[in-house]
């Protein structure tokens, strides 16, 4: 007997269930066959459609797609083809909330994103709000949050700001100090990050998040 047929060759069960059917099929194979059958499941995945794994239309497939060939943030993305690429495209307002969004998510922080809080700080929906509604006005609305975090008895609000402290006109930084008065004064805690400080080092605001709500 020779020391090749000495060797003891590992064998592989496969089990493949349908779902929702009353059928399955069972078969015993060597590496060979299995690294064969996982490269066949993966080719089956890589050819299904954006539109498919994410269950969305084929218009915003499309869009995704270009995000997935060209935008930066997407390319090496751990979150690419889940429910979390539909929140980072299609409902933040900019690169920079993109950024941070990723980086939290990275963490497993959990948070809500663009956070509408009306003047006796409590969450409000503006669903139909406008300044010219006289019953859904949008007046009602003291601020919007990037986002907020809410762990451990702490209520944080975050904005992220295209504009340095030095670029912001007089008006804008005063109506930013009305605000973060009236939120300290409702009990929340308020941190704003310049477009600098989110590409610069994104992930110290990660930490000083976790740090105010340790």
């Amino acid at each position: 007997m020779t020391w090749d047929e000495e060797c003891e060759m590992t064998e592989y069960l496969i089990s493949v269930f349908e779902k929702g059917k009353q059928w399955h099929k069972s078969i015993v194979c060597n590496l060979a066959d299995l690294e064969k059958f996982r490269d066949e499941i993966s080719n089956v995945i890589d050819l299904t459609s954006t539109a498919e794994k994410l269950n969305i239309s084929h218009e915003k497939a499309k869009i995704l797609d270009k995000h997935y060939a060209d935008d930066e943030l997407c390319i090496n993305c751990k979150h690419r083809y889940s429910s979390n690429c539909i929140t980072c495209i299609f409902e933040l307002q900019s690169p920079l909330e993109r950024k941070l969004y990723l980086a939290l998510t990275n963490e497993h922080i959990k948070f809500n994103i663009q956070y509408p809080l009306n003047w006796n700080g409590e969450h409000i929906s503006i669903e139909g709000k406008s300044y010219h509604n006289p019953t859904n006005n949008f007046k009602e609305v003291l601020t919007i949050a990037d986002f907020f975090v809410y762990q451990k008895g702490v209520k944080l609000c975050v904005y992220t700001d295209g504009h340095t402290f030095h670029e912001k006109t007089e008006e804008q930084a005063q109506h930013d100090k009305r605000i973060d008065r009236k939120l300290q004064k409702l009990g929340y805690k308020v941190l704003r990050y310049t477009g600098k400080d989110v590409n610069e080092d994104v992930e110290a605001i990660v930490q000083e998040i976790k740090a105010w709500i340790n």
